[in-house]
């Protein structure tokens, strides 16, 4: 488990533009120690180890951000 957060769940998705283009992406949904949950959405070509643990903690620091007040 990562810091702070837990992944339930990955989905690839496919969407189409207006101009008929395809564009692949990664749904991640994540849940956090105090119970927020949310998901973030990465585009295919960026999917990487480094570029989802980086945007995920930004992610998860943005989600808790209600339970810090």
């Amino acid at each position: 488990m990562a810091d702070g957060y837990t992944v339930t769940d990955v989905k690839q998705r496919t969407r189409f533009t207006a101009g008929g283009g395809r564009v692949s992406y990664y749904d991640i949904t994540v849940t956090t120690e105090q119970g927020a949950t949310g998901t973030l959405r990465i585009v295919s070509k960026d999917y990487s180890p480094e570029t989802v643990t980086e945007r995920l903690s930004d992610f998860v620091k943005d989600l808790n951000m209600p339970f810090e007040l």
